[in-house]
């Protein structure tokens, strides 16, 4: 009898470990598909995001926002995109390149910024695409999206 209650603990203590370890603030892709979470195809993010206002929140601290902060975007049908975190506003573009399931995102004189999107647990999870260091890593996240221009970005 005892022998099997050690045995039992043994193998909670095995089966434990076998599970996802938890997830980090700025997880890999490879973190997320193995916490479940589902690529987003260049198709279902077209009809996930056009005329859509998005929020969000940065996972990790950032040059110019901390862990926590959140942002609003629109993305507008016409491909112009409005921003605005806790210190900025602006406008620019978004496009989904030919080929690749990536968002692709241009604003402040030229920059440009591309991310594969996954979702989990109904957040989309911006995985960055850009140099640097979150290159690869989740860098935000969006939990609730909404029709239209929901926080009135362009002007009437």
């Amino acid at each position: 009898m005892r022998l099997g209650i050690v045995a039992g603990i043994v193998l909670l203590g095995v089966l434990a470990g076998c599970g996802p370890r938890p997830l980090p603030p700025d997880p890999t892709a490879e973190d997320l598909l193995a916490h479940g979470a589902k690529p987003i195809s260049r198709m279902d993010l077209l009809e996930r995001l056009s005329d859509k206002t998005v929020y969000g929140t940065f996972s990790v601290d950032t040059n110019t926002d901390k862990a926590g902060d959140a942002w609003t975007e629109y993305f507008a049908p016409d491909g112009q995109l409005w921003y605005r975190d806790r210190r900025t506003t602006f406008r620019g573009r978004w496009y989904l390149p030919d080929g690749r399931d990536e968002l692709c995102l241009s604003f402040r004189e030229g920059e440009e910024r591309c991310a594969k999107l996954y979702e989990l647990d109904g957040t989309l999870q911006f995985i960055s695409a850009a140099q640097g260091p979150y290159q690869g890593r989740a860098d935000s996240y969006a939990d609730k999206t909404v029709d239209g221009d929901a926080e009135g970005f362009i002007p009437k």
